[in-house]
């Protein structure tokens, strides 16, 4: 290792995906140059997997919420850490994992300074507390001015960034997030339809939002009432929590959605979900929704989007993600209706109830694209032309390579 640079990186518990973040950068850094270390409170997963790809791991407490006493206990054992391994650069993902570094680091017992890097997975979510008052605003400015280097997954949210402290933009580096190729969803779809309550047949159309009223959920469920005149065997899931959830059930049962739309509040496995429906709708770029839409492109699925500023920039360029114009009731029902009748094989045989074209769950949800496992979204000879557009899309801005190449990049401007 000591020809090596050793790269610690801090992870906190209870973020699925910024872990996984975090796995495709070790497993991708160039192993001649940099010796990563891992460490935080990492599932059993994420343990063997780091243990097959040789990459060793420690396990390190990072306080959740606002304790200084637990974060100078786990700054305390970083310290001690630094102190035993033979580390270059430490790079921390998220305002927790931050924090502790930066205390670690300001402590005495450090011998020499240390370059930080710091990753905010998710800026509008760690950052909002900030703008309530003005000492988490001092406090928020305090730690990021101590990160030699900022990265965030969009341009927007380097602007936003950069508002709450204009002197770090030269600091301030876009790096979007990268995904891995999803399996073949078609038998993990229906399991997860079963388990969540939805109709194996069915089409689905999922919404991500948080469940506060004005953000967009009233259009979608008028839309979808619009929808379910119009054409059987469709179903619509809310995916989210919040304090509005009760008034907006009820507006679904005015709608006459009570039997085809399922609340499912916020979910530990959204990413299976997702994988259970057919079409995705994002309202809102919070909650990681540009995250969920690249997810759910990868796995195969269609994207409609309103066209907030992160959501424009992210699908704006994207082959099979439509952006809309306005996000109002009538703008979202001609946008699913057009993704239903492009996606789905409607023949003949397939009319159904006064002549309506019935949607299939063999149509719909089957993906007739062959994938090589070898490498992440390659199709086969039987993928679509927009397949192949979207495969090369998603691996040119969101592949594990170019993510790898972006932050190493950086560590090379520290001179590491």
């Amino acid at each position: 290792m000591a020809d090596k640079a050793g790269i610690l990186q801090l992870v906190p518990r209870g973020d699925a995906d910024a872990a996984d973040q975090v796995r495709i950068l070790v497993e991708g850094l160039d192993r001649r140059r940099y010796q990563p270390l891992v460490a935080g409170e990492l599932t059993p997963q994420m343990r063997e997997r780091l243990s097959r790809q040789d990459i060793p791991w420690v396990y390190l407490e990072i306080p959740q919420g606002f304790s200084l006493g637990a974060y100078l206990a786990a700054a305390g054992q970083l310290r001690r850490l630094i102190q035993a391994r033979d580390i270059a650069l430490i790079h921390c993902h998220n305002m927790e994992a931050t924090a502790v570094a930066v205390l670690a680091c300001q402590s005495w017992g450090v011998s020499r300074p240390l370059p930080l890097v710091s990753t905010l997975h998710a800026p509008r979510e760690g950052l909002a507390p900030a703008y309530h008052s003005w000492a988490r605003r001092v406090g928020t400015r305090w730690l990021l001015s101590r990160c030699h280097g900022l990265i965030v997954p969009s341009q927007h949210d380097r602007e936003q960034a950069t508002r709450l402290a204009p002197h770090l933009q030269s600091r301030l580096h876009v790096v979007y997030p990268s995904l891995e190729r999803s399996p073949s969803r078609s038998l993990e779809a229906g399991i997860k339809r079963r388990q969540v309550g939805l109709h194996r047949d069915a089409a689905i159309i999922g919404l991500l939002s948080r469940l506060v009223q004005g953000q967009g959920i009233e259009n979608f469920l008028e839309a979808a009432a619009v929808i379910n005149e119009e054409l059987p065997n469709i179903e619509f899931v809310i995916i989210g929590e919040g304090p509005d959830r009760q008034q907006l059930e009820e507006l679904a049962h005015e709608l006459g959605l009570s039997g085809s739309c399922i609340f499912l509040g916020t979910r530990r496995d959204i990413r299976q979900v997702i994988a259970a429906l057919n079409i995705i709708v994002l309202l809102s770029d919070a909650d990681r929704a540009a995250l969920r839409g690249l997810q759910a492109l990868a796995g195969g699925l269609r994207v409609i989007a309103a066209p907030t500023p992160a959501l424009r920039e992210i699908f704006g360029p994207m082959p099979g993600a439509e952006l809309m114009e306005t996000a109002d009731s009538v703008q979202l029902a001609e946008a699913i209706r057009r993704q239903l009748h492009t996606a789905a094989h409607l023949e003949e045989s397939d009319m159904a109830l006064e002549g309506r074209p019935s949607i299939t769950y063999r149509d719909f949800l089957v993906s007739r694209t062959v994938y090589d496992l070898e490498r992440a979204w390659s199709s086969g000879t039987s993928a679509s032309d927009q397949d192949v557009a979207i495969a090369q899309a998603l691996e040119e801005r969101f592949g594990p390579q170019r993510l790898v190449a972006e932050v190493e990049s950086i560590y090379q401007k520290l001179g590491i």
